[in-house]
């Protein structure tokens, strides 16, 4: 599992290794920097069993502050610069890849690799060892759809209108440009962040499927649209949650009664002998898609 340097992607990363940790079926290896990685050595709770491994990592090397290694220490500003500066992973996450295998001469590949949205490139060096990929959405799937298309489309460019249609996206209705984020408003598809952000957002079409903290009863239209744009293998295996409280803030944030929300949510994710939720059984999809490539990759 490797997570964007940043606390509303680590923390959600973090909610489904303790869910996977749970199961007793899988070995889990997080995978950050080595300040975020000693950061959640601290965290964790003493009979964890994960693997943290560190990346290395010089931001001094990036033209950014010594020792920044989380949206959390740098001003906003900086933020497309990090991003950009984790491109130098490459060479550094293959190496970790091939020394997984190697621990066990070929013969037990890593079951997945799940990285975070910015890391589409990972998918290139599972599938250079055999190993099935996955992006996780550490949010919900309508607000990064339409995030996803407008950095691929920059529709607000093509209008002297303040209200505009995602192109690849019609379902999403009209889009205001106060909506947009600030660097997405000045973005014109030269500018480097343009250039960056839809280099990174186009390796997607390479990922063996998609994990979204979302449910799938409260989040059809965005998942349609990942399902239609990159591929079909798109799961909403939410909510994960580090602590049980949000789940309240969680109904409120859905703009329906919070009552109807917590039920349709606990339905998602239960598990009892004769009912699987939506979630427990993307669940399930998602790892069986996992072990079917493994498998045929063992065989080839």
């Amino acid at each position: 599992m490797f997570p964007f340097m940043a606390q509303g992607h680590i923390i959600p990363f973090l909610a489904l290794a303790f869910q996977l940790e749970k199961t007793n079926k899988y070995t889990i290896t997080f995978v950050n920097t080595k300040k975020n990685i000693n950061k959640l050595r601290s965290s964790l709770p003493p009979n964890s069993s994960f693997n943290l491994v560190e990346i290395p990592f010089n931001s001094s090397d990036h033209n950014l502050p010594p020792d920044t290694e989380n949206t959390d220490s740098i001003p906003y500003n900086l933020v497309p610069i990090l991003v950009e500066a984790t491109l130098s992973f490459k060479p550094h996450f293959r190496k970790l890849v091939s020394d997984l295998v190697s621990e066990q001469n070929g013969q037990k590949k890593p079951l997945g690799i799940i990285t975070g949205i910015f890391f589409g490139w990972c998918a290139e060096i599972a599938h250079e060892f055999g190993v099935f990929h996955a992006l996780f959405i550490a949010g919900g799937g309508f607000g990064f759809a339409c995030y996803y298309s407008m950095w691929l489309n920059l529709p607000h460019q093509n209008t002297a209108s303040d209200e505009f249609l995602l192109p690849d996206f019609p379902e999403a209705s009209r889009i205001h440009v106060t909506q947009l984020t600030d660097y997405l408003r000045v973005a014109d598809g030269s500018d480097s962040f343009s250039v960056l952000m839809q280099k990174v957002l186009t390796s997607w079409k390479n990922v063996d499927g998609i994990l979204v903290n979302t449910v799938e009863e409260l989040d059809k239209i965005g998942l349609m649209y990942f399902r239609r744009q990159i591929c079909p293998q798109v799961w909403s295996i939410g909510p994960l949650l580090l602590s049980t409280g949000s789940k309240d803030r969680a109904g409120k944030q859905l703009g329906i009664s919070s009552q109807v929300s917590m039920e349709i949510i606990e339905n998602a994710i239960k598990d009892e002998k004769n009912y699987k939720g939506s979630s427990t059984k993307a669940m399930d999809e998602f790892f069986n898609a996992a072990f079917t490539m493994r498998k045929w990759s063992t065989l080839g």
